[in-house]
């Protein structure tokens, strides 16, 4: 036997490995209930779930909506001076990769003056607001479980950082928690970003 005949059986052997795994895999999904999307069509491990909470960009329809009409151009994203909007890879999953996201916790919206996000966007997946009408792009929500405060631990890092006037956040009387006034929480993540016991998400607006 040559030495091509012999790499062309290794190479039958551990394809015939290979694709016997991909069945086991698929027959155990489906003997789950077919819930289980193991592997996607393409090959790749399927993902169900973002690894990190997001928002829309400001100006972002109702997100059924703005899935239809997002085209995934890359224009609010080249847009966005703060560099702030960013696209989503394949760890968000095959339905949601690729379009256009904040990441508040990591990055908060400053909201800049004129939203040159929204003045990107062309086909109407992002859409300026009504004149004199808030921007919001999400909700602050704090877990007063992990909340220092709610340890009995001083601090008021997020209150301090809150750039809305009055504040959105704040102490309870006593000062054992925080509290968001959704009125007026425009979802930016500037607490969120700051907190150090990661006790506050930003969840997308609805």
């Amino acid at each position: 036997m040559s030495p091509d005949d012999n790499a062309c059986t290794r190479r039958d052997f551990f394809q015939s490995i290979f694709k016997e795994l991909a069945s086991t895999a698929g027959s155990l999904a489906t003997s789950l209930g077919g819930g289980l999307d193991l592997v996607e069509k393409s090959g790749r491990p399927a993902v169900h779930a973002p690894l990190k909470p997001f928002v829309r960009p400001p100006g972002a329809v109702a997100e059924d909506k703005f899935l239809e009409r997002c085209t995934r151009c890359d224009d609010c994203v080249k847009a966005c001076p703060e560099w702030v909007v960013r696209k989503t890879g394949p760890e968000f999953g095959a339905k949601l990769e690729g379009y256009p996201v904040l990441l508040p916790a990591e990055n908060p919206c400053v909201f800049c003056t004129g939203l040159p996000c929204i003045t990107a966007c062309q086909t109407g997946a992002l859409v300026q607001p009504a004149p004199g009408a808030p921007v919001r792009i999400g909700l602050a929500v704090v877990d007063n479980a992990r909340c220092y405060m709610g340890q009995g631990q001083p601090c008021d890092y997020c209150v301090k950082e809150c750039p809305v006037s009055p504040k959105a956040i704040s102490l309870s009387a006593r000062g054992l928690s925080a509290g968001v006034n959704a009125a007026l929480c425009t979802g930016c993540g500037e607490c969120a970003q700051i907190c150090p016991a990661n006790a506050i998400t930003i969840e997308a607006k609805r």
